[in-house]
C-alpha cells in the first residue's frame, strides 16, 4: 500500500512539481518577512522615545538604492523598490499611524496614486485640494501627517510655490522627491513634512530665495554652491542646488550676505 504521506510523482507533471517549488518559495518568504517586522519592531524597542514622524528619507533611499544595484535578473528595479516600499511603510505603521494628505488640484487621480505606492496600501490618504491646504494639515498635525502635492516648479501645476514664504510653512520640509524611480530631471511630487530631510547621497537640495536685486548668479558663486534657478516670482526664486545642504550651512550665510536678502533651505531629496 502506498504511503498516503509520500509526495506525489511529479515525472508527469513537470508543471506541478514547478508550481509546488513556487509555493514553498512563498511559505520561505511569508515567514522571512514576518522575521523582519519582528526584527524592525526590536529597533523600535531600541530607540529613545522621540515626538515626531518615525520616517528615515535618508536610510530609505540608501536602502533600496543598495536593493536595486545588488538586484540580479529577472529581478526589475521597478519590482525591488514596490516590494520594499510596501515592507517599509509596514513598518512605519507599526511605530505610528501616518495620515497622507494630497493637495494637487490638477490631476488628484495621478497624485493620490504616487502616494499611494510610497506610503502603502493601507496608509490612510486624503485628497484635500489645494496644495496650501494639504501643508496647512502638516501645520496642524505635524507628528503625524505628512502632504504630497506636485513638484514645486513642475509645469502646467500653477505657480502655488511662493505661498511657501508664508511663516507658518517655515517648519515644514521637502523630505521626498517621487517617484524615487524617476525618469525626469525633477521629480513629479514632493513630500512636505515636520521632519528634517536627510542626507542620502546624490542628493538635490532645494532653496527659497528673496533675490530683490537680481544678485542670485552671484552669490551662488561667492557660496560655492552648484545650482540654478528652476522658477520665478518676483522677488521670490526656487533655486535647485546639486548636493546636499543642512540648514545651518555657512555657505548660506554667504548667499544671504550677497543677495543682502533671505535664503531659506526647502529640503532635499535624493535618487536612486
Amino acid at each position: 500500500m502506498d504511503d498516503a504521506r509520500s509526495p506525489p510523482d511529479d515525472s508527469n507533471d513537470p508543471i506541478g512539481s514547478v508550481r509546488r517549488q513556487i509555493d514553498e518559495i512563498d511559505s520561505k518568504l511569508l515567514a522571512l518577512v514576518a522575521e523582519r517586522l519582528q526584527l524592525a519592531d526590536q529597533v523600535t524597542e531600541l530607540k529613545t522615545p522621540q515626538a515626531g514622524l518615525p520616517i528615515r528619507p535618508g536610510r530609505e533611499v540608501a536602502l533600496l538604492r543598495r536593493l536595486v544595484k545588488d538586484a540580479q535578473a529577472p529581478l526589475e528595479r521597478e519590482l525591488v523598490v514596490e516590494l520594499w516600499r510596501a515592507l517599509i511603510a509596514a513598518s512605519l505603521r507599526r511605530q505610528r499611524v501616518i495620515d497622507v494628505v494630497v493637495g494637487g488640484g490638477r490631476d488628484p487621480t495621478r497624485l493620490f496614486d504616487i502616494a499611494r505606492r510610497h506610503f502603502g496600501a493601507r496608509t490612510r490618504i486624503k485628497d484635500v485640494g489645494e496644495p496650501q491646504t494639504a501643508l496647512a494639515k502638516v501645520v496642524e498635525n505635524p507628528e503625524t501627517t505628512v502632504a504630497v502635492t506636485w513638484w514645486p516648479a513642475a509645469p502646467n501645476v500653477g505657480a502655488w510655490w511662493p505661498a511657501l514664504s508664508e511663516r507658518r510653512y517655515h517648519a515644514l520640509n521637502i523630505i521626498a522627491g517621487l517617484p524615487l524611480l524617476q525618469t525626469t530631471e525633477e521629480p513629479e511630487a514632493a513630500v512636505f513634512a515636520a521632519s528634517p530631510h536627510e542626507q542620502a547621497g546624490n542628493d538635490v537640495t532645494m532653496l527659497f530665495v528673496f533675490d530683490r536685486h537680481h544678485r542670485l548668479q552671484r552669490a551662488l558663486k561667492d557660496a560655492g554652491l552648484a545650482g540654478a534657478e528652476v522658477s520665478r516670482a518676483e522677488p521670490r526664486a526656487l533655486v535647485r542646488i546639486d548636493g546636499f545642504v543642512a540648514a545651518d550651512d555657512s555657505r548660506l550665510a554667504v548667499m544671504a550676505r550677497t543677495l543682502a536678502d533671505d535664503v531659506r533651505v526647502l529640503g532635499s531629496y535624493a535618487r536612486i
